[in-house]
């Protein structure tokens, strides 16, 4: 039958079993205190893949200046000033991804990633609130989702801070963004929910690697026809 294939493809890079469902993985820190100058800072803290660094941001106090700290292993390797930072990923080379949220009233969403130096690699606005982000583990990509109106999900070259691609989901609105190594490199699965399989997945030069069944379902029956025939 045309339309008979139920059962979805390998996922290449991604073992469900393992790394699924996002849920389970999407709360990627823990609380922790950090002291500095003085003050007690109330800060979230995220690991690397390879457990010898960790990022902290976190805030003094309500109205107090947040703060992004560094460590390698318990070792303190650079701190600096952050605008209202919602989430920090960092790499196994120890190159930091920080999210800043905007007012609550306005579209805007800020990316700023560091070097293990605590040097500025790049900092890219968003005129869209920023639904997700990704850091390889090796530190060279960055994938950053965007929210309506917007809905973009943007490839960065972390080390120039270039944007190598942007890709719109033709027959879907994914809000959930993962980086996942395979044979061919990095690839890019993009979700609805945290709690299912991703519905599909592309390269980092935007070519469609792998999709599954829910993905191909929102698909017009032209679309249909001539991937299956294709």
């Amino acid at each position: 039958m045309l339309f008979g294939r139920n059962e979805d493809d390998p996922t290449p890079g991604l073992e469900w079993d393992r790394d699924g469902p996002w849920l389970d993985h999407t709360e990627r820190s823990d609380r922790t205190t950090v002291d500095y100058e003085g003050e007690t800072y109330v800060c979230r803290r995220t690991t690397s893949t390879d457990g010898d660094w960790s990022i902290a941001y976190g805030t003094p106090g309500r109205d107090g200046q947040s703060r992004g700290f560094l460590f390698r292993e318990e070792t303190l390797e650079w701190t600096t000033p952050l605008e209202h930072p919602t989430l920090g990923l960092v790499a196994d080379d120890g190159t930091v991804l920080i999210l800043e949220g905007g007012a609550a009233d306005q579209l805007d969403g800020t990316v700023r990633v560091f070097g293990a130096d605590g040097r500025s690699r790049f900092v890219r606005e968003f005129d869209a609130n920023v639904s997700d982000v990704d850091l390889s583990a090796d530190g060279r990509i960055a994938v950053v989702r965007t929210k309506s109106p917007d809905e973009t999900t943007y490839v960065i070259d972390v080390p120039d801070g270039s944007v190598r691609l942007t890709h719109t989901s033709k027959w879907a609105s994914p809000g959930h963004a993962r980086l996942y190594s395979s044979d061919e490199g990095w690839l890019v699965y993009l979700s609805q929910s945290l709690e299912k399989k991703p519905l599909y997945a592309i390269d980092l030069d935007g070519g469609l690697v792998w999709e599954g069944r829910s993905y191909r379902q929102m698909k017009p029956l032209s679309a249909r026809l001539k991937s299956r025939l294709s």
